[in-house]
């Protein structure tokens, strides 16, 4: 088993390197894939779909991106977990989606991993409060320049590499 199918499995056990090492993963290896939902969530303003045992939709609306998620085979949608906006240039929206959509894969991976040999607290929905493509992720919601610094020193290399291996 790899090591990314282990943490679509671990779920709310994932430590919080593992996750940042996630997502990361998700940016570069669905570059693709995250480009053309993208493209088709601003053409039909709604987009849904599924990782590990969730399921997302996302909507747009007056220029603001949000999710909502679930559970495979459950009635009831979360409450609204994050939300962006969109800025005027296609380009840019394509880049910011990419990001928001990894973030929300591992928020998903999170609440609702594949496996069911752990047992799961079905308590809530759990995310950081900062997302990681956001600064304030790597400064606590301080400094934005903190935030730069203290992710330029944030060293993935090793988790990133075993994330890469099949």
């Amino acid at each position: 088993m790899s090591y990314f199918e282990e943490c679509l499995r671990l779920g709310e056990w994932l430590g919080q390197d593992d996750r940042r090492a996630l997502y990361k993963y998700l940016v570069v290896e669905n570059k693709e894939i995250y480009r053309k939902q993208a493209i088709s969530l601003l053409r039909n303003s709604q987009l849904q779909r599924t990782i590990a045992s969730g399921e997302i939709l996302f909507t747009c609306k007056n220029q603001k991106v949000s999710y909502v998620a679930r559970k495979i085979n459950t009635d009831n949608f979360t409450p609204e977990m994050r939300e962006i906006k969109l800025s005027g240039f296609k380009f840019r929206n394509i880049a910011k989606l990419r990001k928001f959509f990894a973030q929300s894969d591992v928020d998903v991976i999170q609440n609702y991993p594949i496996s069911v040999e752990k047992d799961f607290s079905e308590s809530g929905f759990g995310i950081d409060a900062y997302p990681y493509y956001d600064l304030s992720y790597y400064s606590n919601g301080k400094s934005r320049v903190i935030g730069l610094i203290n992710k330029v020193r944030t060293n993935d290399r090793e988790l990133l590499s075993k994330l890469r291996t099949l």
